[in-house]
């Protein structure tokens, strides 16, 4: 029952909007930077190259908030509930192992208020041109939809699931207004950014996270950190403060809640990043708590895993298994005039992971618990990789993406894959393996495959 309770948190964390939002990535409760393809360009993210301009999408994990007074407070705060709210704060520093320096206040905005802030943290987070080249990735890998607007898709998907976030930048947490009762989910959600916050005051997770929008893998492997360890810790806190009325009705909101209408509509590859921080970094957050309790988390805040293969492996993060230093060719040369590198990501392994599912969905996937993606094998061996895409002035476009791999076995699982997914790209495609190192290039026009490369 302990585990299937873990599972629920984690649902109940998802769907209550604790996110932290991120570029391409994922908007979500703590509200960090882009992440791409892994991340994007929002504020937490995706890994085969985030959408940009979501919470958490784009270009990689945390990062900045937007500048700017904070949203206005609505209405005076129920003196009752804020009781409750205070109640839960003063258990968390306990439990998580770290005192507080100083007062983190909260405050009740409305969804709007919320939106708004989105969309600023979105800009401020990543350029719209980014955020743009991004979306234009995605549709010609085939995972967005040719008449998708992905930064539409990133507010739609953030703007009605977050229910408060943390803010670094001013030190407080903002709960989202809803026309229900305060109870026991509400509670996990405070446990959770109350934890960001002493994150904050300990780690500096404004200063100390990856700012460069073109390492999305490694700010998404930052950002589950962060916020697999703010989930396990308010799922401790659950566990030890709410009555079994209270874990029964939580238990019954999530798996009620756990159809996938909410998400019907929205890609696979920007519902995987919005996840990831929470699922599979709470699984990672919880493996370092049973081996080395909260000293060995602090430990990975402060040394982060350097990509999103060691979180789906920790022990490749424990044994310092780096990822290999790949480069995407530079074919400007080639290309000639009126050509330009219009974007640049490591999609790492859980872009890799989303690409090669092909669209496919588990068939068991609730969050909390691990989950097995169709084909992951093919991302299990990633090494590394490196890509960019180039457009002309004419409109063609050239997509360079250098990969390497653990052996020449899964370099060339992976190239049979990407064969098999030919018909998903929009433009010609050309996949060359080299023993380890695999090379795709995809294009607007065949000759385009050969002109560049000779």
């Amino acid at each position: 029952m302990k585990r299937a309770f873990a599972a629920v948190i984690v649902a109940a964390s998802l769907i209550s909007g604790c996110v932290t939002v991120a570029p391409l990535p994922t908007p979500t409760d703590w509200m960090p930077g882009p992440t791409s393809l892994p991340p994007t360009a929002t504020p937490s993210q995706v890994p085969l190259a985030t959408p940009t301009g979501t919470p958490s999408a784009t270009v990689a994990a945390p990062s900045a908030t937007p500048s700017g007074p904070p949203p206005t407070p609505s209405g005076t705060l129920d003196p009752a509930l804020s009781a409750q709210i205070n109640a839960v704060i003063a258990s968390v520093p306990a439990l998580r192992e770290l005192q507080p320096t100083r007062d983190v206040p909260f405050e009740f905005i409305t969804r709007e208020q919320f939106r708004d802030a989105l969309v600023a943290l979105n800009d401020a987070e990543a350029p719209v041109e980014v955020r743009a080249a991004e979306g234009r990735l995605l549709k010609r890998l085939g995972l967005l939809p040719a008449d998708a607007n992905m930064d539409a898709l990133v507010l739609d998907l953030y703007g009605a699931q977050v229910l408060a976030y943390y803010q670094p930048e001013d030190g407080h947490f903002y709960i989202i207004s809803r026309d229900q009762p305060f109870g026991g989910s509400d509670k996990i959600v405070v446990a959770h950014e109350y934890t960001h916050a002493l994150q904050d005051q300990h780690f500096d997770l404004k200063t100390n996270t990856i700012s460069d929008v073109t390492q999305g893998d490694a700010q998404l492997g930052q950002l589950a950190v962060i916020e697999g360890d703010a989930t396990l810790t308010s799922q401790l806190w659950a566990t030890q403060n709410l009555t079994p009325e209270e874990l029964l009705q939580l238990l019954g909101e999530a798996f009620g809640q756990l159809d996938q209408s909410k998400l019907e509509g929205i890609p696979l590859v920007l519902r995987r990043q919005l996840e990831f921080p929470y699922t599979e970094g709470f699984l990672f957050a919880n493996g370092m708590y049973e081996e080395g309790g909260f000293d060995a988390i602090n430990a990975a805040i402060q040394t982060p895993p350097a990509s999103t293969e060691q979180i789906l492996h920790p022990e490749k993060y424990t044994s310092n298994e780096a990822p290999a230093a790949v480069d995407a060719p530079d074919l400007l040369n080639s290309l000639g005039d009126g050509w330009y590198a219009v974007y640049e990501e490591t999609l790492g392994e859980l872009g890799v992971q989303i690409l090669a599912t092909g669209g496919e969905e588990p068939g068991f996937n609730i969050p909390g618990f691990p989950v097995d993606w169709p084909h992951q094998e093919v991302a299990a061996g990633w090494g590394g990789d490196r890509l960019r895409m180039y457009e002309s002035l004419s409109g063609q476009w050239l997509i360079a993406w250098q990969t390497a791999w653990d052996t020449e076995a899964d370099a060339a699982e992976f190239e049979v894959r990407v064969n098999d997914l030919l018909g998903s790209f929009t433009g010609p495609t050309r996949v060359e393996a080299n023993g380890d190192e695999v090379l795709v290039r995809i294009a607007s026009a065949q000759q385009l495959l050969f002109d560049c490369c000779r």
